[in-house]
């Protein structure tokens, strides 16, 4: 059974892209992060790709995506822990 298209919250190194597509590909995220970093420097393409499956992926198990990760960290509304002086 194919594995649907997430990002890995487990197997990361920047944001769980490699390791999701690698997750749903069945191959080696290792392999996946070489062949990503590889085709970035000749294709700049596939680094706007990974960053556009960082924003609309979702983590595993229903986590939010990225663009939800960046809407949290740049809202106004952000409460001073409750330590605060």
């Amino acid at each position: 059974m194919k594995q649907p298209l997430t990002r890995s919250s487990s197997d990361k190194f920047l944001a769980g892209v490699c390791g999701g597509v690698a997750r749903s590909l069945g191959v080696d995220s290792g392999l996946v992060r070489i062949i990503t970093v590889v085709a970035s420097f000749f294709f700049g393409v596939v680094a706007v790709l990974y960053i556009a499956l960082w924003l609309v992926l979702p983590l595993e198990d229903g986590g939010p995506t990225g663009f939800d990760e960046l809407k949290k960290m740049f809202s106004g509304n952000n409460n001073p822990p409750s330590d605060y002086r």
